[in-house]
């Protein structure tokens, strides 16, 4: 496979693809799990969020190391674990066995979150590099929807555990396909050890508030992932399975709102302008999202403009990312910093939201929505500064 073309390019999409379908697919699963193995309501929230505990602790050192070892290397690693993983949740037999499965599959998400952005980065060419991570970007709602469909076909039925099993099929044929990765004409190996390779990235201001307006991005977007189901089924009388096989259907418009972005970028638009234009809409659906009262239908529509303009904002934040690394050596230390940070966020946000949620008070969901909508503008870098 040629390094830098579409199809390349595509092959690695398909990591981020199914690292994301990790973290969704147990969101259906929730009664199932607390019928089985005793989870009380209490712990969903941090059942949810286990899974990003690894890449809290590690993601940034082993983007560092994995600059030193290779992308191809690290793929591979996450790929056999994502496939071990699945196998090994068919027989969790205990909830103390399924929260420790949840913490080590937060490793696939390790080395996918910050060696497939680095390879995309060092093999793509600089004509084609924004588009590329403009496409890349759209790999948490083709994710996040094929976790929730893998899952929400199966919950409340005793054959609940179905969708880690394809799960795990899927990543048996990744882990095939991967002998076509792309190999890097980027020589990432380096005399500097790891932690100095994590200290000069994090010395470098850019990368930094780029992960951070990310965080910002992640707090909303995956806050009202984390909600909606419970919520729209609460609205209109439906299951949560319903509510979920909905999300997972209209998550996918984060795809044309993800690649419109990569449209405008590729044609001169400002990243800084396109950004706040998204956030001031992001807000205004946020209301008819959320507002008791209204039928489903319009529910729907707010939820397919909202879920378009995150995947948007998302491609903005995520294609800067190689303009603010000033390093092409220092890639996946950069894309493990934005990990980190989004995945401190991501364990933090369920929560966050869970208790909104419980409260019933939808105005503290935009309440939420508008704070993280000033950080993002707020935090993301300028292209000024970031070229100085």
């Amino acid at each position: 496979m040629r390094s830098g073309s579409w199809a390349s390019i595509g092959l690695i999409y398909l990591h981020g693809v199914l690292a994301s379908a990790s973290l969704s697919k147990i969101i259906p699963l929730l009664a199932d799990i607390s019928s089985h193995l005793g989870a009380q309501p209490a712990q969903f929230g941090l059942l949810i969020s286990l899974m990003t505990l690894a890449p809290a602790v590690f993601a940034a050192v082993a983007g560092s190391a994995i600059d030193r070892t290779g992308s191809r290397i690290a793929l591979r690693a996450a790929v056999a674990t994502g496939l071990l993983v699945n196998l090994a949740f068919l027989w969790a037999t205990s909830l103390h066995a399924f929260m420790a499965l949840r913490v080590i599959e937060g490793f696939v998400v390790v080395g996918i979150y910050s060696a497939a952005p680095a390879l995309i980065m060092a093999t793509a060419g600089a004509a084609r590099r924004a588009r590329a991570m403009s496409v890349w970007s759209t790999y948490t709602p083709v994710g996040m929807s094929l976790g929730l469909l893998l899952s929400a076909q199966f919950a409340g039925t005793p054959a609940w555990r179905s969708g880690y099993l394809l799960h795990a099929l899927l990543f048996a044929a990744l882990l095939v396909a991967d002998w076509w990765l792309p190999r890097s004409p980027v020589v990432q190996q380096t005399a500097r050890k790891p932690q100095g390779m994590l200290a000069a990235a994090l010395s470098q201001v850019q990368p930094v508030r780029l992960s951070l307006a990310f965080a910002s991005l992640v707090l909303m977007g995956f806050g009202m992932s984390t909600v909606f189901p419970d919520w729209y089924a609460s609205q209109h009388q439906v299951s949560v399975g319903v509510a979920s096989g909905i999300l997972a259907m209209t998550n996918l418009a984060m795809i044309p709102g993800g690649l419109f972005s990569g449209w405008l970028l590729a044609r001169g638009v400002r990243d800084v302008t396109l950004l706040g234009s998204l956030m001031l809409v992001a807000v205004a659906v946020a209301v008819p999202l959320f507002m008791p009262g209204h039928g489903p239908a319009l529910r729907v529509a707010a939820m397919l403009a909202w879920l378009m303009t995150q995947g948007a904002a998302i491609a903005v934040v995520t294609a800067a990312l190689p303009r603010v690394v000033a390093n092409p050596a220092q890639g996946a230390a950069a894309a493990g910093l934005l990990s980190q940070i989004a995945a401190i966020t991501t364990f933090v946000t369920p929560l966050v939201w869970r208790p909104l949620l419980a409260g019933g008070n939808w105005l503290l969901f935009v309440a939420v929505v508008m704070a993280a909508c000033i950080g993002a503008i707020a935090l993301f870098p300028r292209r000024a500064a970031a070229m100085n």
